[in-house]
C-alpha cells in the first residue's frame, strides 16, 4: 500500500497510486474547475479568494478530482451515525460536522462531503471524497459527544468506513 514511485517518458516522474481520482499529473496553471469553482494553481487546488492576483479571462478548466468523484458516486469514506443519542441531538451533532468539515475544505478544498443520506431509522450515511475526512468527522463527532467509535479501512484501497454510535 502507499505510492510506488514509476518513472515516465522525457525524464518526468509520476506517482502510482491506489487512489482512481489521483492523476499523477498537473493541470496547467491556473485551472478552474466549473462545478465548484476551484483553482489549480501554484501547484494544488485552492479556493479562488485564496488566489491574490486576478485569473484570465481564458483559464483553463477542468473537473477537480472531488468534483469527479461526485460526479461519479464514489466516495473514498462513508461515516454512518446511529444511536438513541443522534435522534435527540441531531441538530448539534449536524453543526459539529459542518464545522470540521469547514475547517478542513478551507485548507483542502478536495475535501469534501459528497452526499447525505438520512434513513428512515434516523440513521445518518455521509459519503467522503477521501478516507481521512472521513476519520475526521468521526473523531470529531466522537471528540465532542463520546460513544462508541470504530474506524476500519480497506486493505487494498483508500477507504474508510466509519462507525459512530451512541444510546
Amino acid at each position: 500500500m502507499g505510492h510506488n514511485y514509476i518513472p515516465a517518458t522525457r525524464k518526468e516522474y509520476t506517482w502510482d497510486s491506489e487512489n482512481p481520482y489521483y492523476e499523477g499529473r498537473k493541470y496547467p496553471e491556473p485551472t478552474v474547475c466549473p462545478e465548484c469553482g476551484a483553482v489549480f494553481k501554484d501547484g494544488r487546488w485552492q479556493w479562488k479568494e485564496h488566489i491574490r492576483e486576478k485569473l484570465p479571462e481564458n483559464v483553463n478548466k477542468a473537473l477537480c478530482p472531488a468534483c469527479k468523484r461526485k460526479r461519479d458516486r464514489y466516495p473514498g469514506g462513508v461515516v454512518t451515525l446511529k444511536g438513541k443519542f443522534l435522534k435527540t441531538h441531531r441538530e448539534e451533532i449536524m453543526n459539529r460536522i459542518k464545522n470540521a468539515v469547514e475547517d478542513v475544505s478551507a485548507l483542502r478544498p478536495l475535501q469534501r462531503i459528497l452526499w447525505i443520506n438520512e434513513k428512515e431509522d434516523g440513521t445518518i450515511e455521509l459519503a467522503t471524497t477521501s478516507e481521512h475526512l472521513a476519520r475526521h468527522i468521526g473523531e470529531a463527532v466522537n471528540n465532542a459527544f463520546k460513544g462508541k467509535l470504530e474506524i476500519k479501512y480497506n486493505e487494498n484501497e483508500k477507504f474508510a468506513r466509519v462507525l459512530w454510535e451512541r444510546n
